[in-house]
């Protein structure tokens, strides 16, 4: 039985494992790359072995962040055999995909630290802070929790996680405790300039082509309160660009004046459609259009994977969302 349990216990119950696999979402991000590296900094200083997995692994644009040399695809060869699987920022168990999921219960000991309030929990036991902007504002409490001290490599790894999940503290999820964990890795020497340099004002030649196709493929609602687009494989060719460079995407799509839900559909193959779903308090996309069709994540920053062709399944996705809207 899954057991809900505070941070200290977590740390508690780390403290005794050995031979550890960090484990990230489906199409990793900031939070899940810069958590999971931290994590594996952390084990390193107690004396453990550890390995981060993430699916299809490191994505390009952290790959300069400490120890991204060391990540491995999920489904790829881990240097040891794993005793212990700690998942994090994985707001359910299919969302690890499914080398994850085997990886994952293939260990003796479970684990999973989340911040999405749709996650029912997982594993052996597992910590669950909803109310939080990002895991690794968590990972800081879990790293203190382990009474290592945190370093600047830890730091940067964490404030990546933390600025990505909370839109570099624009998000409505910022609260004090963001700033404070933020301000912990400034305190170890965060190169924060360059780390907003990188992140924010950077983008690559095919993610600036990809979303100028998205823009221009733009569609709103005839009362325009909802706007979607859509990537498929055909535009990431002609834009030259990987998949990941669609993160953020869909933010344009709700920076739109007037706009209450913004939906970004992405083409993952003939028969499946992986949906971003945006939107701003009072409605909420993960209880309203996310969960009901199996996803999940935030009130206001939710993603499912729908299996169908991306026209029939936008279809089903902005039927919710209009419903949604009108129910407000």
């Amino acid at each position: 039985m899954t057991k809900r349990v505070t941070i200290d216990a977590l740390a508690d119950w780390l403290r005794d494992k050995e031979d550890v696999l960090l484990l990230g979402h489906e199409s990793p991000d900031g939070d899940a790359t810069g958590s999971t590296l931290a994590m594996w900094h952390a084990l390193r200083a107690m004396g453990k072995r550890a390995v981060v997995g993430l699916p299809g692994g490191i994505p390009l644009l952290y790959a300069g962040l400490p120890g991204a040399g060391e990540v491995r695809d999920t489904g790829a060869a881990l240097p040891f055999e794993p005793r212990t699987a700690l998942a994090l920022d994985v707001s359910e168990l299919p969302r690890l995909g499914e080398a994850g999921v085997k990886r994952f219960e293939a260990c003796l000991d479970r684990a999973a630290l989340d911040h999405h309030h749709t996650n029912p929990g997982f594993g052996d036991l597992y910590f669950l802070d909803g109310d939080a902007a990002a895991a690794g504002e968590l990972v800081v409490d879990l790293i203190d929790g382990l009474g290592v001290e945190l370093s600047r490599d830890m730091a940067t790894c964490l404030f990546v996680a933390i600025s990505t999940d909370c839109g570099h503290f624009n998000y409505s999820n910022t609260r004090a405790k963001t700033f404070e964990a933020a301000a912990r890795c400034a305190a170890a020497g965060v190169d924060v300039a360059g780390i907003t340099e990188r992140l924010y004002r950077t983008r690559s030649a095919g993610r600036t082509k990809l979303l100028g196709l998205v823009l221009a493929g733009l569609e709103r609602s005839p009362d325009g309160l909802l706007a979607w687009g859509r990537i498929t494989a055909d535009m990431l060719k002609e834009a030259g660009a990987l998949r990941e460079d669609k993160e953020g995407v869909v933010n344009y799509l709700q920076e739109i004046e007037g706009v209450r839900i913004a939906v970004l559909a992405e083409e993952r193959s003939p028969s499946s459609t992986k949906f971003s779903l945006r939107t701003k308090a009072p409605l909420n996309v993960a209880r309203d259009v996310a969960v009901p069709l199996g996803g999940g994540g935030h009130d206001c920053a939710a993603g499912v994977t729908v299996d169908l062709p991306l026209e029939d399944a936008l279809k089903k996705v902005l039927a919710l969302a209009r419903e949604a809207i009108t129910n407000i």
